[in-house]
């Protein structure tokens, strides 16, 4: 039934999903081809813009260019008027006075004749009138001084026409045109200057026809107003200079023709204008055309496309209105289908959730049951026949009081439901615990109908959690506290130390050789003792005491509350150690055999609030390592100064990582003598010079580069550092057959790398390897002899020799020494001190010597430091020394100098 509550469900969100779906697609299509619509239109818009701009432009290009021929017409007759004029000139020479009369009614003819042409006149060389058209000029009249002039005296010029220009004679604006003529020789003789009237050209526009909104103008170089049509206003009269920047940037990039949209200087409307150059002459030609009139027919284009854009959106919109209601009632007709489905199917779900594995139980409003499901009649053992009809107290186990009672239904009637875990009774008596979940059914009104009670079985999780907490807390072989409740407890001890101010005391207790027990009798004999070690143990603690087990053989034991006196509290705790170290003495017995067992104890009182549970775990962890070191079987208490010795283990630890990093690392060498004295060779001693502590031991230091894997790295500094003393020695003629002993730890011998870092160090510092002695410990052949003698053969080959270094203290063997490639036995010193003193000792040196001569292998006694001694040995046939009598350790420039001199 659920899965049909979920199907239908299903159908709903799909239908939901697809009715907005569809939505959108209608909206986004109805949008994309309104769009559509509107980039077209827009497109035709901007095209016929385009035309008609086109259109402007290529009829008032036209326009300006029958103006621009027309204007250049008017000059041209001036200049032709002025060519022949300075012909007859050139013909006649310069007239004398009494032709004057002549030559001034010929200049009138040629005015009249030129009505373009307002005046005539002729300039002498010296800038004088010479004669003019009218004869109203001053005879005192002379240009000279002007640029205008001197541009024809100098040359520049053949023929000139200047801007316009005020007449000082009659306050009106000319057009000059100036014209050179040269006398016979060649040589400048005058000027002939026309003055053109600037109405001429004001009254040819006039007779020429515009369309509507056109404006065709004529302004000199200077920009000044010379002629319009239409005729401007008043204000914009011959000579007016027009303000327009950009015409003026245009002039001064010298181009021939431009077009520009601005608003017109002269009527400020907006005009779409064509300029050109007349010629080379200093006029321009403009034709403008009224932006607004142009495009005044696009405009109504325009605004019929507006309107038939919006009818369409506005039908478009209608349409898609429609649609989506007729979607919108096609959906809401499948929801309320697809809602009766769903109501149906929860109707059928709500059925089957009354069987389900929850128990069930309603009541009315005063409490009386009305109905359960089989799993509460299952759970409870009573049929629904005999629970009908009664009230819910007939299941109290009475584990919970009238108070508790009194807070559930409390809780009920305000917030409206109560869960919680609660003991409750079988039929058959048996209680167990549920969880219980009450609800108070309302009617729509508000009022009180039902209410609803739903449980679960939860015994078997409640064994669960108990099992989890037994192993979470518990160890599982001896059923003691684990780290985790024993950290837990210490932690409360501590605090009810702080509180109360009374001490407590942990020992650490360790089994002695517990492994020997694992490897010889198993594992299952192994967990048998520890069971029998715990057992035994906890009888002897009390209730309050805490006893736990931290690892494989390691039990703790945590003694609270005893007194707030240190003393008191130590003499205590001893007597319970001694109790338990008794207790475990006790022959335990394994099937037919009898097994004795002993354990070592650490001890420390907590008694001061500055330290924390990791404080005093150290504390005690040290403790029983020293117990262990003092001979097992036995107990020791924390003192303070195994934790200084501990620090400064740890300090000398950390300072020896940054030894080698610092160059703190020195070699010292001790000379090697025969029986004559000579030194034939050193002995490399490794010294670390520390900056604080100055010469640190190499007892102290030299087992800790073991155990934290750095004798590797420091081994092959010591190897290269004395194979590049070989190779200096190497080069003086005195030092060259010195050797070189080299001490190699064991574990520097057996890592994979050995010979690889060896043999680098060869390549590096090209030593004199025949010069070279590594010695070795006996130690090295315990284990993976055949792997180490392959090493030795290897280094061999190279030239390298091998000495066998404290020869007699450790495990000596014949067998190794005939199959390794030895070259040379060191007896230890702790033989020859003795010599003189033990006979014992005499005969074992004694013996080296002679086992040396019979494998045919050198030998050398160290620690020599009497003459008798050395006398001893050179009487047994000991011919090579080493020891304080013949020299100390020192730098390799104190031997150079012991060899050499100073």
């Amino acid at each position: 039934m659920s899965a049909t509550s979920t199907n239908v469900n299903d159908d709903v969100l799909k239908a939901t999903k697809t009715y907005r779906q569809q939505r959108r697609h209608v909206i986004a299509l109805y949008l994309l081809a309104l769009l559509v619509m509107m980039v077209l239109f827009g497109w035709l818009l901007s095209e016929q813009y385009r035309q008609e701009i086109t259109a402007a432009e290529s009829r008032i290009t036209a326009r300006a260019n029958v103006v621009n021929e027309w204007a250049k017409g008017v000059f041209a007759q001036s200049g032709q008027a002025l060519f022949g004029l300075t012909e007859l000139l050139a013909l006649q020479g310069m007239t004398d006075s009494e032709h004057m009369e002549e030559l001034q009614r010929s200049l009138e003819n040629l005015t009249q004749y030129m009505p373009m042409i307002d005046e005539i006149v002729i300039i002498d060389a010296e800038g004088r009138l010479l004669a003019s058209g009218s004869g109203k000029w001053n005879t005192n009249f002379n240009i000279r001084a002007t640029t205008f002039f001197s541009d024809f005296e100098e040359g520049r010029e053949q023929e000139k026409i200047t801007p316009l220009n005020l007449s000082t004679s009659d306050q009106r604006f000319y057009l000059y045109h100036g014209r050179r003529f040269e006398s016979s020789h060649g040589d400048f003789a005058g000027v002939v200057i026309s003055r053109v009237l600037p109405q001429v050209f004001a009254d040819s526009l006039e007779q020429m026809s515009v369309y509507d909104g056109e404006s065709i103008a004529l302004v000199d170089s200077d920009l000044k107003f010379i002629a319009r049509y239409p005729i401007p206003e008043a204000s914009f009269s011959i000579g007016t200079t027009i303000d327009s920047p950009e015409t003026v940037e245009w002039l001064t990039r010298g181009e021939s023709t431009w077009s520009i949209n601005f608003n017109s200087p002269i009527d400020g409307r907006k005009r779409l204008f064509r300029v050109l150059r007349v010629g080379e002459y200093p006029m321009l030609a403009v034709v403008g055309v009224d932006l607004h009139e142009l495009l005044s027919a696009w405009r109504q284009r325009a605004l019929i496309l507006m309107l038939v854009t919006a009818v369409i959106a506005l039908l478009g919109a209608w349409g898609v209105r429609h649609y989506l209601n007729r979607l919108a009632l096609a959906h809401q007709l499948r929801q309320r289908i697809e809602e009766r489905e769903q109501a149906r199917a929860e109707a059928q779900i709500a059925a089957a959730a009354f069987q389900t594995h929850l128990g069930i139980l309603i009541t009315d409003p005063r409490g009386t049951i009305l109905k359960v499901n089989e799993t509460f009649s299952r759970i409870t053992g009573y049929s629904e026949a005999e629970i009908v009809g009664n009230n819910p107290r007939m299941f109290s186990s009475g584990l919970q009081n009238a108070t508790f009672y009194r807070r559930l239904w409390k809780r009920v009637i305000k917030t409206g439901n109560w869960e919680g875990e609660i003991w409750n009774q079988r039929k058959n008596g048996e209680l167990f615990p549920e969880w219980l979940t009450i609800s108070a059914v309302y009617s729509d009104e508000g009022t009180l109908t039902h209410y609803v009670a739903t449980m679960s079985d939860i015994s078997e999780r409640k064994a669960a959690e108990q099992e989890i907490h037994q192993l979470a807390f518990y160890d599982t072989l001896t059923g003691l506290a684990n780290r985790r409740l024993f950290m837990d407890r210490m932690g409360t001890a501590l605090k009810e130390l702080q509180r109360h101010q009374r001490c407590g005391a942990l020992l650490f207790i360790d089994i002695d050789n517990f492994k020997q027990i694992n490897d010889t009798l198993g594992h299952y004999a192994g967990d048998q003792v520890l069971q029998s070690v715990a057992r035994r143990m906890g009888q002897m603690l009390r209730d309050t005491d805490t006893l736990a087990r931290l690892g494989s053989d390691e039990f703790a034991v945590l003694i609270e509350g005893v007194d707030s006196n240190d003393a008191q509290t130590t003499r205590l705790v001893e007597r319970i150690a001694y109790k338990l170290l008794a207790t475990l003495n006790e022959p335990i017995t394994l099937a037919e055999e009898s097994i004795m067992v002993t354990g070592s104890i650490g001890i420390t009182i907590m008694a001061s609030n500055e330290y924390g549970v990791d404080d005093y775990l150290q504390q005690v962890d040290m403790a029983l390592f020293q117990a262990k070191s003092n001979g097992r079987h036995g107990l020791c208490f924390f003192d303070p100064s195994m934790q200084a010795a501990l620090l400064a283990h740890v300090k000398l630890e950390s300072d020896l990582r940054q030894a080698q990093a610092s160059q703190q690392w020195q070699l010292y060498y001790q000379p090697q003598v025969d029986h004559y004295g000579t030194i034939t060779g050193v002995e490399a001693l490794l010294r670390w010079h520390h900056p604080e502590r100055g010469m640190v031991s190499p007892g102290d230091f030299i087992p800790l580069l073991e155990s934290n894997e750095l004798i590797n790295d420091v081994g092959e500094w010591v190897l290269e550092d004395a194979c590049y003393q070989l190779a200096r020695w190497a080069q003086h003629p005195r030092l060259s057959q010195l050797t070189i002993s080299v001490n190699i730890s064991p574990l520097q011998f057996r890592d994979e790398q050995f010979l690889a870092r060896v043999e680098g160090v060869f390549a590096r510092t090209q030593a004199p390897l025949q010069q070279l002695k590594l010695e070795v410990t006996e130690s090295l052949f315990v284990e993976a002899r055949d792997d180490a003698r392959d090493k030795m053969l290897a280094l061999k080959a190279r030239g390298v020799r091998f000495s066998l270094d404290d020869f007699g203290t450790g495990y000596s063997s014949l067998a190794y020494l005939a199959q390794l490639p030895l070259d040379q036995l060191k007896i230890d010193q702790s033989f020859v001190q003795q010599v003189l003193e033990s006979q014992a000792n005499a005969a074992i040196v004694e013996s080296t010597i002679v086992l040396a001569e019979s494998l045919n292998l050198e030998v050398i006694a160290e620690g020599v430091e009497t003459k008798a001694q050395q006398a001893w040995l050179l009487a047994h046939d000991c011919h090579a020394y080493q020891g304080y009598l013949f020299g100390r350790p020192v730098t390799a420039a104190a031997i150079e100098r012991l060899i050499i001199g100073d």
